[in-house]
């Protein structure tokens, strides 16, 4: 927030920084968040085959198969071929490296999957976990700004279960399960049954015969993978490449040219659920994890199921919350891990959207790494606004879900004259998270000697005696003085600043090292004055009747300035306001599960730069 001495947010000026369509009111799919995007079905097309190790080899997308240069993202299907061990592969955006499953093997399985990976400069990356193999990449689709489909998630049902062969069985999908005539592509997964011999299957437009492997599959054994697929004349077609099989298709939503959907936001991968399943479906929150907002309509992500070496053949079913239709997101034989990606519609409020997953034999675990999700524009971007008296007289955001107004000026001992007329505009934030729409932000610091006045007695501004836990001030460089000057900032803010009515907003104290602090060469205590400074800011603010107060910093700035905090300590436990700087949004999400700044801490927003602006992410 104040990471270079600023708290300021300007939605629009993610027209300079990213290349995004300025935002006017949040009315339709296109009043979203940052890179969000729009659908574009291509016909099935092999871009990129070569062998992989277990180091990272960066692969170029856009510029292949269809795929433009803004692509945000990419739908492709990953085959490995042969690994020479055991493992997993992962495909992630290209440079970020992490411990997330995109599939899961034996080795010498050929396995196929389909994925959707945020592009980096255009570039995907793949690697190994052990060993090598060959590597099949074939795009079905990206996302980018602009033009393109939104999508709209449905219940899962069976829109298809036919025995099909070596020559193209067509599929027609429009009009059944709620598919509109309009669609342009759908999302389907497709469980191949009990095949007759060894080989793969390819679903594809219908008409378009392309040479490329939605799903390998051996003999007698069934498998069930997601698949995206354009729509020809409302249909697609399915073959396989030897003998028979007995397919079944369930749709998961669909995408149409339409403004009535939902965009794409993609993440890098992070994980958002690890737990245990039983034939008894249990519901998984989503929302408030891994970064995933409120107005989130749907997921995309890996499910990663390992079956306990006693279970029978199983089979997972990842389905939105309550739905419990007879449909298989995989099957699984006895000790068995397979991974696959899902799409999943969100069901529940805007604070706690849930999917549901089960098997329907014995015991498994289960692991959810989210890729990216669908929202809803228009319920706001999800994503919140900061204001402060840099926008004065400035065109505030629109869209935003909720919005932190700063009460001070540039300095502690400031104040922000815009402080009223932004805080009704952050009380018109359009929701759709946890967050309260409006909140307010002071400033901390603590100048010992730099200070143009210092307390010298425990009474606050008014005159009324402060209850002070370090003793009585007596106008020294002390705890009991810190702890008075805090106090007195913050009785200020809620006070003084012009903030209409305090103690119906949720305050944050900022605490970054862009602003003075004592440091080891003014005291040897320095930072216990300083943690002093800012338990007298909670004091003052608790006086004020304000119910909910947390603490703004990154966790190096905080342990820099106010050391290790006790548990005794009244900082213990408030929520956590995280900063990430310039690392992105897939960082501040990922920043929501990593524990708040004290123990017991909360972690309630995480924060982000984008060019010299700000922007934050609902973790709850």
């Amino acid at each position: 927030m104040r990471l270079q001495h600023r708290l300021a947010l300007v939605l629009t000026a993610l027209v300079v920084a990213t290349g995004i369509a300025a935002v006017g009111p949040a009315s339709t799919a296109a009043a979203a968040a940052p890179t969000t995007g729009r659908f574009t079905p291509l016909d099935t097309t092999r871009v990129w085959s070569g062998s992989v190790p277990t180091t990272a080899t960066v692969i170029p997308i856009a510029g292949h198969g269809g795929v433009p240069a803004n692509a945000t993202a990419v739908v492709v299907n990953v085959e490995v071929e042969n690994p020479t061990a055991a493992g997993t592969a992962r495909v992630t955006p290209a440079g970020v490296s992490s411990g997330v499953t995109s599939q899961a093997f034996r080795k010498g399985q050929t396995v196929s999957a389909l994925q959707t990976v945020r592009l980096v400069g255009g570039k995907v990356q793949v690697q190994l976990s052990a060993g090598k193999a060959t590597v099949y990449l074939d795009v079905s689709g990206y996302y980018a700004n602009g033009s393109g489909a939104t999508f709209t998630p449905l219940n899962a049902a069976r829109v298809f279960n036919q025995k099909v062969g070596t020559t193209p069985t067509r599929v027609p999908l429009a009009g059944r399960a709620g598919i509109p005539s309009t669609a342009t592509a759908v999302a389907v997964n497709t469980e191949v049954g009990t095949p007759s011999a060894n080989g793969y299957v390819r679903v594809t437009p219908a008409g378009k015969d392309a040479t490329v492997a939605a799903q390998v599959f051996t003999k007698g054994t069934t498998i069930s993978n997601l698949v995206i697929v354009k729509l020809v004349g409302g249909a697609a077609q399915v073959k396989v490449s030897s003998g028979t099989a007995t397919v079944f298709m369930d749709v998961a939503g669909y995408y149409a040219n339409t403004s009535t959907g939902s965009v794409y936001v993609p993440v890098n991968p992070v994980r958002a659920a690890s737990t245990s399943l039983t034939t008894t479906a249990r519901t998984i929150r989503l929302s408030g994890t891994a970064g995933v907002p409120g107005t989130a309509t749907a997921i995309v992500a890996t499910a990663t199921t390992t079956t306990a070496k006693t279970t029978a053949s199983s089979y997972l079913r990842f389905t939105p919350s309550g739905q419990d239709p007879q449909v298989a997101t995989q099957v699984l034989g006895a000790g068995q891990t397979l991974s696959n990606a899902v799409m999943t519609k969100l069901v529940g409020s805007t604070v706690d959207r849930r999917a549901q997953a089960k098997v329907s034999v014995g015991t498994a675990s289960l692991t959810v790494d989210v890729a990216g999700y669908f929202m809803d524009g228009s319920s706001g971007s999800g994503f919140g606004a900061d204001v402060s008296w840099p926008q004065c007289g400035a065109a505030l955001p629109t869209g935003q879900a909720f919005g932190v107004v700063g009460a001070n000026g540039s300095l502690p001992n400031q104040s922000n004259p815009c402080v009223a007329a932004q805080l009704s505009w952050a009380t018109s934030s359009t929701g759709g998270t946890s967050q309260p729409k409006a909140q307010v932000y002071a400033l901390a610091a603590n100048p010992g000697r730099a200070a143009s006045i210092w307390p010298a007695t425990n009474n606050d501004p008014a005159g009324s005696r402060v209850t002070n836990p370090y003793g009585t001030c007596t106008g020294g460089f002390d705890q009991a003085c810190s702890y008075m000057y805090g106090y007195t900032r913050a009785y200020e803010a809620s006070h003084s600043r012009g903030v209409p009515s305090p103690s119906s907003y949720r305050w944050w104290i900022d605490v970054e090292t862009g602003l003075s602090w004592l440091k080891s060469t003014d005291a040897k205590d320095y930072q216990t004055q300083n943690r002093a400074d800012v338990e007298g800011m909670v004091a003052a603010l608790k006086a004020a009747k304000i119910g909910t107060i947390g603490i703004y910093s990154t966790k190096a700035q905080f342990a820099t300035i106010v050391g290790a905090v006790p548990a005794t300590s009244s900082l213990t436990g408030l929520p956590s306001w995280i900063a990430v700087g310039t690392d992105g949004v897939a960082a501040a999400q990922a920043a929501c599960s990593t524990g708040g700044l004290t123990t017991g801490s909360r972690v309630q927003m995480t924060q982000y730069v984008v060019g010299d602006r700000d922007q934050n992410v609902s973790c709850v």
